[in-house]
């Protein structure tokens, strides 16, 4: 997995094997453009296996914290093709097809007040609609 580091004046991308390339600030900007203009294609390939996707698909991301894992089983029964991933500070994250998710669901959602997410309308990482 790669590693960022952003010291000075220079924006340094490491590989898997400690290979270092450093970028100037404008090489940076570039490249931070370059992704954003390519951010539905980057999405979609890095989530294909996990969402049985395909390029074009949409997803929905929904992040569960503690005080709803109570709530997981009637997710699941509403969206029966959630994928569960874990990562910090959301307990779980879960994601599905958004093709494959019901209005009933998206009702089910926003009752619950939880946190979620279609991709890949949001740019920002952190921007997640909340019920």
């Amino acid at each position: 997995m790669a590693k960022f580091d952003f010291v000075s004046k220079h924006v340094s991308i490491f590989d898997d094997s400690d290979h270092r390339l450093d970028l100037n600030p404008q090489e940076a900007l570039d490249l931070l453009h370059w992704l954003s203009d390519h951010r539905d294609a980057l999405y979609s390939l890095a989530y294909q296996d996990t969402a049985g996707g395909q390029p074009s698909e949409k997803l929905l991301e929904i992040r569960l914290y503690q005080e709803h894992l109570d709530q997981l089983d009637r997710l699941k029964a509403a969206i029966p093709a959630l994928h569960e991933s874990e990562r910090k500070p959301a307990v779980k994250i879960l994601d599905a097809r958004l093709d494959l998710v019901t209005e009933r669901a998206i009702e089910l959602l926003k009752e619950l007040q939880l946190e979620y997410r279609i991709h890949p309308l949001l740019e920002e990482d952190d921007a997640f609609a909340q019920a």
